[in-house]
Parts: C-alpha cells; sequence; structure tokens
C-alpha cells in the first residue's frame, strides 16, 4: 500500500512532491527543500535504543504505539476508580438519607 502525501492521494494517483533543491538530484525532499542525501536534518526517537525517525511528538511509530497503549490503560483506571468514587457517593447519601 501506498502512503497518502497530500489531499488523501499518493504519488501514484497525484499528489505533488517536492524533489531535492540539489542540481541533478531525484530524490524527495525531506527538510528545507533538500534530501536526507545532500543535509536536510531529521529527528530521531527520543526513547532509549531507538534509532527510527520521528513521526510525533519525539517518538517513532513503535513507540507511540506502546506509549499510546500505557496512556489508555491509565484511563480505563482512572475511569474506573472514578465509577467506584461514584458508587461510594451513591452508598454514603443513601445511609445519609436513612438516618433522617
Amino acid at each position: 500500500t501506498n502512503q497518502a502525501i497530500q489531499g488523501g492521494v499518493c504519488i501514484r494517483h497525484g499528489a505533488k512532491v517536492k524533489l531535492c533543491s540539489s542540481e541533478g538530484c531525484t530524490n524527495i525532499a525531506k527538510k528545507g527543500g533538500v534530501c536526507i542525501k545532500h543535509g536536510a536534518k531529521m529527528k530521531f526517537c527520543s526513547s532509549e535504543g531507538c534509532t527510527n525517525v520521528v513521526v510525533k511528538g519525539g517518538l517513532c511509530m513503535g513507540q507511540r504505539g506502546k506509549y499510546a497503549a500505557e496512556k489508555d490503560a491509565q484511563i480505563k483506571l482512572k475511569k474506573e476508580e472514578c465509577a467506584l468514587g461514584m458508587e461510594q457517593r451513591s452508598n454514603y447519601a443513601a445511609v445519609k438519607d436513612a438516618q433522617i
């Protein structure tokens, strides 16, 4: 499968791509109008021991997936804690009403 570049389409189906501005180079420009071979500086994953290129937030695709899974687990835990707290509050209210 080809990755969508511009307007939801890949290069093969009409996405416009900028080429490296160095004379005679036909590589795709990555940053600053030049390809990696001609000096485009790419950021690398900040995770220890990982040498992949950053996708978003300082992490590569693989590390972002791990981070997202951990984040989802934390959110689920917080929701469960919140639901438990609501249940305890409603029980407290019922006991207090019974005492009145």
